[in-house]
């Protein structure tokens, strides 16, 4: 059984039993009919030929409280596209295909497909409620979602922004730029920093790199859309600007929430310098320095405050018999270390 405390600044709505799930996909369809709820699919063109991908869309033939779904992509193969009407035939929902291509200024990416998605369901002017769904996720459960929607279309609840977390635990540790780079680096900003409210409320999420999030329309057209691995982020930082914490919550995903694994020595470095840039970006707005000495405390610090973090998730590892490569996890802190250094 999951816990129920409160800590930070926002809610937590905990998945205490499984018993209520059904009840959630009913009333919330029923919510749906007075707010209707748009779905974003945000995906790279790989991920249509993927089995998550064709799994997520056999799950979601039974949502009947989403009233259309976005499928915003981008670098999408041949193959690919001739794939991709045979995964989406038989849904139930209104459904919109757009392919995102780089301009002149901007890269094309998960920022620029979500942009694009909510522009498009913004036009469209019936759904009142907009969700983000990552489409790598091999677990993938409508009544998840059903719950993160919950929570922003429900009256009572008050909610105007939430935010999915999970344990990223399957066989063995996942999550490592959430455990061993962004939580480590949030603690060395308040060590050299002190305590920012920003910092505060980005400490408040359980996952805050999660890209499933469901929020009001009026929100959503308020959001700027950053581009890249800084996407959840930015768009946190922005939240934490416009939205009073009361209306600000993370729900619980459930257990053996599986996303794509990634290589840490390319893909998560890159991930890690990206997400180091924009939130020193959204630190100077707060009047925080970007400058050299600045960045170079938080760096120096934050190898202090990696190792802590790398002790205490080879402490969960062994107290709960998980296989954990002690070296190999040194190794990728030294690796977000340096992409730190060079931010």
């Amino acid at each position: 059984m999951s816990d129920f405390a409160q800590n930070g600044l926002i809610c937590t709505l905990q998945r205490l039993n499984d018993s209520h799930l059904a009840r959630i996909e009913a009333e919330v369809a029923e919510l749906a009919l007075d707010r209707p709820i748009g779905l974003v699919l945000p995906c790279h063109g790989r991920d249509l030929e993927q089995p998550a991908f064709a799994r997520m869309i056999e799950e979601l033939r039974g949502a009947t409280f989403v009233r259309e779904i976005v499928v915003s992509m981008n670098d999408v193969a041949p193959a690919a596209r001739k794939v991709l009407p045979q995964r989406l035939e038989g849904l139930s929902q209104e459904l919109t295909i757009l392919e995102n291509d780089a301009t002149a200024d901007e890269s094309a990416g998960k920022g620029r497909n979500v942009r694009a998605a909510f522009a498009h369901l913004v036009a469209g002017g019936e759904c009142e409620i907009f969700a983000t769904q990552d489409c790598d996720v091999a677990s993938f459960q409508r009544a998840d979602l059903a719950r993160l929607c919950y929570a922003v279309a429900h009256p009572q609840l008050g909610f105007r922004f939430a935010k999915m977390y999970y344990s990223r635990v399957t066989d063995r540790l996942y999550g490592r730029v959430s455990r061993l780079f962004l939580t480590p680096l949030l603690h060395a900003i308040l060590r050299v920093a002190g305590h920012q409210p920003l910092v505060d409320f980005l400490l408040s999420f359980r996952y805050p790199l999660a890209g499933e999030v469901a929020l009001t329309r009026d929100l959503a057209t308020a959001l700027p859309k950053g581009s890249g691995w800084g996407l959840e982020i930015g768009q946190l930082c922005e939240v934490f600007r416009r939205v009073d914490p009361r209306e600000v919550c993370q729900v619980d995903g459930g257990p053996g929430y599986d996303h794509k694994h990634q290589p840490a020595e390319t893909s998560l470095a890159g991930m890690a310098a990206e997400i180091a840039r924009e939130l020193f970006e959204q630190l100077a707005v707060e009047g925080l320095p970007n400058d050299a000495t600045f960045r170079a405390a938080v760096a120096a610090a934050y190898r202090r405050e990696a190792a802590h973090a790398l002790r205490r998730s080879a402490s969960l590892a062994l107290i709960n018999a998980l296989p954990f490569d002690e070296a190999v996890e040194r190794g990728i802190v030294s690796v977000f270390a340096a992409r730190l250094e060079e931010s």
